[in-house]
């Protein structure tokens, strides 16, 4: 497949290097893998508020009416933004799959041989908690400010100064 003009190719290998799926046989196509990081930058745009946009053909562009980037283009996406990029699309990934797998996730024992694939779904759920950790962390979301206590109106008493 031939890529656009984004350069969201360059996360195709570090994100492949996140998830593990660095085996002479990958479960993960590069054509999969490059949609999920699009998918990922539409995902993360509420967070940047539209620092980057995908047009109708999957191309991810810097939005020209935002003045928040450090550097002028290129690349596409600045360096300081592929971890969270890479962390989105490794979230997506990993949830799909833990759905898709969920239903294997059984024990059995016999008197002499024991199976359990209950503690590898353990694994794959705290590998799922640890991106949406760091993501959070790189990327806090935004909360509402709590109100400080204050009337609108004088009290009683104030009339009677």
């Amino acid at each position: 497949m031939a890529y656009k003009t984004s350069n969201l190719e360059e996360l195709i290998y570090p994100l492949r290097i996140h998830i593990g799926d660095i085996a002479a046989t990958p479960v993960y196509s590069d054509e999969v893998l490059h949609s999920t990081l699009r998918v990922a930058v539409s995902a993360l745009m509420l967070r940047w508020y539209d620092k980057y946009y995908v047009d109708v053909d999957g191309v991810v562009h810097r939005n020209p009416s935002t003045s928040i980037f450090s550097f002028s283009s290129p690349p596409v996406i600045q360096n300081k933004d592929w971890m969270p990029i890479i962390l989105q699309a490794s979230i997506m990934l990993k949830s799909g799959k833990k759905f898709s797998e969920s239903g294997n996730a059984i024990s059995w024992r016999d008197d002499e041989i024991s199976y359990s694939a209950i503690e590898a779904g353990k694994q794959r759920s705290d590998s799922l908690k640890d991106d949406i950790d760091a993501l959070e962390k790189l990327l806090p979301s935004k909360k509402l400010a709590r109100t400080l206590y204050g009337r609108l109106y004088p009290r009683m008493n104030d009339y009677d100064k």
